[in-house]
C-alpha cells in the first residue's frame, strides 16, 4: 500500500513508503516551484504509477524554488528537475554541464498582480514590487511587464520575497503594491484579496523557456534509457491528464491547495491548452533572450549563444518521436 505524505518547509517530499522492486531502477526528480498546474504531468506519473511501467522506481520531490532545485541537481540528490530554463543558462556560464531534454511552457505564462490603489501603470512609480528571486525567471517577467507598460525599472524598487503564500500576504498587507503572478495564484488575488491585472505576458506571446525537463549531461551519457524511459512516462501523462480532466483537477486540488474552481483555470490555462509543449525543445529565441538579460548583470554571458552554453540536447525527444511512441498515445 503506498502513502503519501506531506511536509512543508524549505521542501516538499513525497514519496512512497513500500520499498523499491528489484525489477525497477531508482531515480529522484524533482519540480523547482510547483504552483502551476503543468507539473502535474509529474504527479500523475508518480500517483497513477506509470514511471513503474517504464520500469522506473521514482522518488518525487516539489520544491519552493527552482534555485533550490538546481543545487540538489548539482550535488546528485536529484536526476531530473522540472524548472525554468534560466537556470541551466546561469548554471552552464560556470561551467555546467546541464542540457534541456524536454520543454514545457514556452512563454511567460504569468499576470503583474497589483493592488486596487494602483489604477494604472504610472501609479507604480516609487513603489516596491517582489520577484521570488533576483535573476529568476519571475524577474525576467517582471522586467518585460514594466517595459511593456513603459516604465523604467529606476523607477520602481524590486525586492525578494520567496513563495506564493508570502508574496500574497506581503501584497494584501501594503507591503508590496505588485508581482507576477501564475494562474491560477491571480485569479485567487484578483477574486479573493481585490486585486487586479496590469497586463498579462501570455498575451505577448514573448518566447520564454518558462520550464522545462533538465538533467546532467554525464547523467544523460550513462543512463540514457533510463532518461528515455523516464520521458516516455511523462509523455503518457501528458495524454492522460488531456483525456481524464477530473484526475487532472484532483491531482491541481492536492498539490496546490486550490479549490475546484481554481484547478480548472490552473487545468484549462496549462494542460488543456499547452501540455503537449513538453514535447518540443524551448523556443531558440526564449534562450537568446534570456542569455541577453543575464549579460546585463553577469559578464560571463556577454558573447554566447544557445549552442556555446550547450543548453539544448534534442536527441531523447528526437529518439521517442522516430519511434512512433507519441502517435499511439495520441490516436
Amino acid at each position: 500500500m503506498r502513502r503519501t505524505w506531506i511536509v512543508v518547509a524549505t521542501i516538499l517530499f513525497l514519496y512512497p513508503t513500500n520499498p523499491p522492486l528489484a525489477a525497477v531502477e531508482n531515480l529522484r526528480a524533482a519540480s523547482g516551484g510547483f504552483t502551476t498546474a503543468i507539473h502535474a504531468v509529474l504527479w500523475a506519473a508518480y500517483e497513477q504509477k506509470i514511471f513503474r511501467k517504464y520500469g522506473l522506481d521514482v522518488e518525487y520531490l516539489a520544491l519552493n524554488t527552482g534555485r533550490l532545485g538546481m543545487q540538489m541537481l548539482l550535488s546528485d540528490d536529484i536526476q531530473v528537475l522540472f524548472s525554468t530554463g534560466v537556470t541551466v543558462v546561469t548554471t552552464n556560464l560556470q561551467k555546467g554541464d546541464l542540457a534541456i531534454i524536454g520543454g514545457g511552457l514556452n512563454f511567460f505564462p504569468t499576470k503583474l498582480v497589483a493592488r486596487p490603489e494602483i489604477k494604472r501603470a504610472g501609479d507604480l512609480k516609487g513603489k516596491a514590487l517582489a520577484v521570488g528571486g533576483f535573476g529568476a525567471a519571475n524577474h525576467m517577467a517582471l522586467l518585460v511587464a514594466l517595459e511593456k507598460l513603459g516604465l523604467n525599472t529606476k523607477e520602481v524598487s524590486i525586492i525578494q520575497v520567496a513563495g506564493a503564500a508570502a508574496q500574497i500576504t506581503a501584497l494584501t498587507k501594503g507591503a508590496i503594491y505588485g508581482l507576477m503572478f501564475n494562474e491560477p495564484q491571480a485569479t485567487i488575488a484578483m477574486k479573493k484579496f481585490g486585486m487586479h491585472s496590469l497586463i498579462d505576458l501570455m498575451e505577448s506571446k514573448i518566447p520564454f523557456p518558462q520550464n522545462c525537463f533538465i538533467v546532467k549531461r554525464s547523467y544523460l551519457e550513462s543512463n540514457r534509457q533510463k532518461v528515455t524511459n523516464f520521458m516516455k512516462a511523462i509523455i503518457e501523462s501528458i495524454y492522460l491528464l488531456k483525456r481524464d480532466r477530473p484526475l487532472a483537477i484532483r491531482l491541481i486540488k492536492k498539490y496546490i491547495r486550490v479549490n475546484d474552481e481554481e484547478a480548472a483555470i490552473g487545468y484549462d490555462y496549462y494542460l488543456a491548452k499547452h501540455g503537449e509543449g513538453i514535447l518540443d525543445l524551448p523556443d531558440r529565441r526564449g534562450l537568446v533572450f534570456v542569455i541577453e538579460e543575464t549579460a546585463k548583470t553577469n559578464p560571463k554571458a556577454g558573447g554566447q549563444t544557445p549552442e556555446t552554453l550547450r543548453l539544448l540536447e534534442p536527441s531523447v525527444l528526437d529518439e521517442i518521436k522516430k519511434s512512433g511512441f507519441v502517435e499511439k498515445l495520441r490516436y
